[in-house]
């Protein structure tokens, strides 16, 4: 089982960028002599893409090219195509997910991902998971919202 269903949460960090070209000191701050302070940028959380791609083959089964490309039109940050390779080959080695080949149209063939049964139990176990960060979010957000604008305070007490 994956630390993710164990209710573990990763703390990893994010790696610095290559170079900052945004000009936006409130992105990346930097000390007198320019190096970075501190900073993070925008990506799913660790492990994200295995609930991710579960939920996508529950829908109906997918090449794993098609994956990809429905994953990076959710908008949760960066996706590679290895990775999503692998985190396929993790879910069939845990039988979450099954895989097929497909007839070729032109070239080799592909495969075609499906959900198993465990895989379905599964995804109900990481959907909780990712409903409370969801709601740490929320909560997260409204406190910023009342501290941007404490006049809207007496907004989110009565909610």
């Amino acid at each position: 089982m994956t630390d993710i269903a164990k209710g573990h949460r990763s703390t990893d960090r994010a790696a610095p960028p290559e170079e900052r070209d945004d000009g936006d000191e409130r992105l990346a701050p930097v000390d007198d002599e320019g190096d970075l302070i501190c900073h993070f940028r925008l990506a799913p959380p660790r492990h994200f893409t295995y609930p991710a791609l579960l939920l996508l083959v529950a829908e109906e089964p997918r090449h794993g090219y098609r994956l990809v490309e429905v994953l990076r039109g959710l908008g949760l940050g960066p996706v590679s195509r290895p990775n999503v390779y692998r985190a396929l080959a993790d879910l069939e080695h845990d039988g979450l997910v099954e895989s097929w080949p497909a007839e070729p149209k032109a070239g080799s063939t592909r495969h075609v991902y499906g959900l198993t049964a465990p895989g379905r139990e599964q995804l109900d176990v990481w959907m909780d998971v990712v409903a409370c960060e969801r709601d740490g979010l929320d909560r997260f957000v409204d406190r910023f919202a009342r501290w941007r604008d404490p006049a809207s305070e007496s907004e989110f007490d009565a909610g």
